[in-house]
């Protein structure tokens, strides 16, 4: 069913773009199992972590159904018109890119908000323990750039987690993952991520010290610094 992708292109993407593209061409439909992450992977010829990633995607789109235990199903055709919309060059056009981020704006900042009031002191400590390893693997002398983007967005993660809201934690998780390859690039720019390391410990110290207004406006700031650097890539 699947053919093996090339390697030089966005792998995800490809994976992602292939399946909503046979769910819209009716080669599968509502109700239909998908192979399995491993099955997949050799078919596909790509890692498994390549295909959790997009299975993942798929799932945030309401594409797909993962069931632990059973498999993985096509989840209907509704979201697929939404998952083409939202996937590959629409969503880093800069209108698109915005919206999002006016959405995450006042979805993050209400976290950080709840988090200073909510969170255990293990969600604190593990905090922490990100703000300090984000310090390790972004120096002024080198930046390891992939591990950067695994800290960071395990940061934001643990933010949301930290909040006890699972409606929102299920919606940043969604948001993550479309803007996946922006934020990568981002962290490309020269000092946006030493900056994003900055403002991760100011927002960390905020919810440490259990000051919810300090740790809104703090996730404010960085949002919006991360979204000019954006768009001004883009540009």
């Amino acid at each position: 069913m699947f053919e093996q992708i090339s390697q030089n292109i966005s792998l995800r993407d490809r994976i992602v773009q292939d399946i909503l593209a046979k769910i819209e061409s009716g080669a599968l439909v509502a109700g239909d199992k998908l192979p399995t992450e491993r099955d997949l992977s050799v078919q596909l010829n790509v890692s498994r972590t390549t295909v959790r990633d997009a299975l993942r995607t798929l799932a945030g789109l309401g594409v797909i159904s993962i069931q632990h235990g059973r498999g993985i199903f096509v989840q209907g055709t509704q979201g697929t018109a939404l998952g083409n919309a939202l996937w590959a060059p629409f969503v880093v056009r800069s209108d698109t890119v915005a919206a999002l981020f006016e959405v995450r704006k006042a979805l993050e900042s209400s976290a950080a908000e709840w988090a200073a009031v909510r969170a255990s002191e293990e969600e604190r400590q593990l905090l922490r323990r990100l703000t300090t390893e984000a310090t390790r693997v972004v120096s002024e002398c080198h930046v390891d750039f992939e591990a950067a983007a695994d800290v960071d967005q395990a940061f934001h993660t643990a933010l949301v987690t930290a909040s006890h809201n699972p409606i929102a934690g299920r919606m940043m998780l969604n948001l993550l993952d479309l803007l996946e390859t922006v934020r990568k690039q981002s962290l490309a720019i020269p000092g946006r991520a030493q900056q994003s390391v900055d403002d991760h410990k100011e927002i960390s110290e905020a919810i440490q010290s259990k000051d919810p207004e300090r740790a809104r406006q703090a996730m404010l700031r960085h949002l919006s610094g991360v979204e000019r650097a954006i768009l001004k890539n883009l540009e």
